[in-house]
């Protein structure tokens, strides 16, 4: 766990992204590139990322398999070219994390922390971290936007066996925010990588009843205060960040594929901020 600080503009965007699986076959390379463009189309965009940019799937674990159009399944090389595809969007870089795949060969080194990290010169963040986000309050000194909790994630897929399509996706998004909202109590923004899947949770708009000493009200519940001290769980966002590993690869087979998974949805999550509030986070799909 980190604790990192981040001054940001009063109006920008922070793109929440990972599990992009550097070396493996079926990467979504084309996703990677219209990342790094929308990045650099405007100068108040910055990046997170969730951890596994690297596959580090070595020739003695199960889940490997040669392919001639393997591009380099050697994980230090991947951590190298990794350093390569995303120093043009390095400046804009909040925090890196840690993941599962990299941690697999812990033994040898942390290739995020040690090289990836290092090459970018972009923060740290272990496995997980809270990013505190200030701004300039107009006096020389800096207001609190709000902090983020962000984790590489645990704990294996978040499913739902539910027949009906709307009930699925409800059910996944209650066990995206039971996984996030112990993990802390103090940050608006809850997200978490490692499942692949494209999740979001916004505040509860809840109806509340009120009365203001002459007659009876209703008011909704909606978002917390960003710069709270404690803010209620229903009051967050909740996220999950998505992944850039297609299923399927033409000529080729992965090994999402020989597991048998089921088709996921290829994206991130985009932090919108105006204002110095926080709008929205956003699923976009590639």
């Amino acid at each position: 766990m980190k604790l990192l600080e981040k001054k940001i503009p009063s109006t920008c965007q922070i793109v929440l992204w990972g599990d992009s699986h550097e070396g493996n076959i079926a990467k979504h390379d084309k996703g990677v590139e219209k990342i790094k463009e929308w990045i650099l189309a405007k100068r108040n965009r910055y990046w997170v990322h969730m951890g596994d940019e690297c596959d580090s799937i070595t020739t003695d674990d199960k889940r490997y398999a040669f392919d001639p159009k393997q591009r380099d399944p050697i994980p230090l090389q991947q951590s190298r070219n990794v350093v390569k595809e995303l120093r043009p969007i390095a400046g804009r870089g909040i925090v890196m994390l840690n993941g599962n795949h990299n941690q697999k060969l812990a033994r040898f080194g942390n290739l995020t922390r040690d090289i990836v990290c290092e090459g970018l010169k972009v923060p740290y963040g272990t496995w997980s971290c809270k990013v505190r986000l200030v701004t300039s309050d107009g006096e020389g000194g800096v207001r609190q936007v709000c902090k983020m909790f962000l984790t590489h994630g645990v704990g294996g897929t978040i499913k739902s066996n539910a027949k009906d399509e709307e009930q699925r996706r409800a059910n996944m998004k209650a066990a995206l925010k039971r996984k996030l909202v112990k993990k802390a109590a103090d940050c608006l923004i809850m997200a978490m990588g490692h499942t692949h899947l494209l999740l979001r949770v916004p505040p509860a708009n809840r109806l509340l009843v009120v009365d203001d000493g002459e007659e009876i009200q209703q008011k909704y519940l909606g978002q917390g205060d960003g710069a709270a001290p404690y803010i209620e769980p229903d009051c967050r966002w909740y996220a999950n960040t998505g992944s850039l590993l297609k299923l399927y690869q033409m000529e080729s087979e992965t090994y999402a594929e020989r597991a048998g998974y089921d088709p996921i949805e290829l994206g991130y999550i985009v932090v919108d901020i105006k204002g110095g509030v926080v709008q929205d986070l956003m699923e976009v799909r590639l």
